[in-house]
This record gives C-alpha cells, sequence and structure tokens, in this order.
C-alpha cells in the first residue's frame, strides 16, 4: 500500500513538472515548484536529465538546505536564486519549556498551510529559522503565534545564519555491509528490529526506499529511517583478524 501511494504521488509530480515545463516553454518565462524532499529532487534530476531547451536549478534558501524548490528555466535565461520565491522567517521565544523541531512544523501546519509550502527548519537554542514559500510568509506572520502554549514571535529574516551541523561518528564492527547490518549498528538496536523496519518501508537509502536488506552499502551512502533520524557511512576502515569489517558511521543528533 504505502509504496503503490508513493508512486502515485511520483507520477503526479512529474505530470506537473511536465505542465510547469511547457508553460514556461509557450511563456518563455520561468517556472518554480513547491518544495521538494531530496527523493523528489533526485526523481525529477533523473526524469528531465535530457529535456533539450530546458535548465533546472534547485535552491532551498541557503547553500546547505536539504528540501528545496525547483526553478525551471529556458536555456539563454540566467538563473538568479534571489528569484526564488522563499522567504526566510526567524521565530523566537522565551520560555524554560522546551520546544522540538516537530513542535515547530506541527504548528505551522496547524495554520492550515500544506507541507510543502515549508522547507528546512533550522533550531539552535530559542531562536528557530524556517524556510517558507513567500506566497505563504505574510499568512504565517499574520496567524502563528503559538508553539503549543508557549508563545513566539516571528519576523522576516534577509538570510539563513550560518549554523554547524551536530554529528556523532561512531567507529562499530559489522558483520558485512548489508543494509540491516548497518542499520542496526548506526541505530544500536538487534539486526531482526532492523530487517523489521526495512520490510515495513520506512527504511531509505539515499533519499529512496529500500526493503532488501541484503542491499549493499557504500561509503558515503545516506540510510534514514522514518521517525528515527538519519546516519551514513563515512568510512570503511578495513577487515579485522576474523574478517569483519571496521567501519565510520555518522549520526546526526
Amino acid at each position: 500500500m504505502e509504496n503503490s501511494k508513493s508512486k502515485c504521488a511520483d507520477e503526479l509530480l512529474i505530470r506537473k513538472i511536465q505542465d510547469l515545463i511547457a508553460r514556461v516553454d509557450r511563456g518563455m518565462t520561468k517556472g518554480y515548484t513547491d518544495f521538494l524532499d531530496p527523493r523528489q529532487q533526485i526523481l525529477i534530476t533523473r526524469y528531465f536529465s535530457n529535456h533539450k531547451y530546458i535548465k533546472m536549478e534547485f535552491y532551498g534558501g541557503y547553500e546547505e538546505a536539504e528540501r528545496k524548490i525547483c526553478g525551471i528555466f529556458n536555456e539563454w535565461d540566467e538563473t538568479n536564486r534571489d528569484k526564488f520565491p522563499i522567504s526566510i522567517l526567524h521565530i523566537y521565544w522565551k520560555s524554560t519549556k522546551k520546544i522540538s523541531h516537530r513542535d515547530i512544523l506541527g504548528s505551522i501546519l496547524g495554520t492550515g498551510i500544506r507541507r510543502d509550502k515549508i522547507g528546512d527548519i533550522i533550531q539552535q537554542g530559542e531562536d528557530a529559522y524556517v524556510c517558507v514559500h513567500k506566497d505563504i510568509s505574510d499568512y504565517l506572520t499574520m496567524h502563528m503565534n503559538k508553539v503549543g502554549s508557549i508563545s513566539v514571535n516571528l519576523k522576516y529574516c534577509h538570510s539563513m545564519p550560518i549554523f554547524y551541523k551536530e554529528s556523532k561518528l561512531l567507529t562499530v564492527v559489522v558483520a558485512s555491509l548489508r543494509l540491516d547490518c548497518i542499520l542496526a549498528a548506526g541505530f544500536g538496536v538487534s539486526r531482526t528490529k532492523a530487517v523489521k523496519a526495512i520490510r515495513s518501508s520506512k527504511v531509505f537509502v539515499n533519499w529512496e526506499p529500500q526493503e532488501a536488506s541484503s542491499k549493499d552499502i557504500k561509503e558515503g551512502d545516506i540510510i534514514s529511517w522514518r521517525g528515527k533520524g538519519r546516519i551514513q557511512l563515512s568510512n570503511i576502515i578495513g577487515s579485522t583478524k576474523k574478517s569483519r569489517i571496521k567501519i565510520v558511521i555518522m549520526k546526526c543528533t
């Protein structure tokens, strides 16, 4: 059922891009999507990689953005990231209670805004910065004044501040480079639990759903476990005397 829904969503996305390309081509203008997750960006890049007379660029409001808008341009147009329909909102508050990334996203969606209108949310302490589509930015500043029970303030921000993502490096020994082995080691769970998560369509490799526990993982591959987080096979150090494999896993915190 999950795969069927995903396939339908992918087909709908491709049709939307095809329509947008046609409008750009006919009107000699520019076109922009809503925010896309990394898997959708890969899908679009693969599907339209050989499209003539049209060029594309992905941008999410800052250099390291994960969720991005796809800009579609005629081949002679100059791309300008300042023209992307993205606003950056600064959300700030004062409270002894903790506010999480999930709390912020939930409150934004609670105003009636769709998920694809929201880009990355970067939080640090009692400040958060949110990339949003320009067509909903004014609405959000007028209608969002709380995250849960905590009062918050919103204001426009010219650019995303520089943040350094926290990560944790784990040096572990695994039996093989199979997905289930890496997943279990990276998240500190049993291999049985890792296999169950993979079979339940909760695991993604490089943003694509993966249901084969035996898939070999390579250096640089990113593994996401829905609801738990993300890890990356950072380095394969080599084999041990007992023919096991010593690796370094980077875990986002």
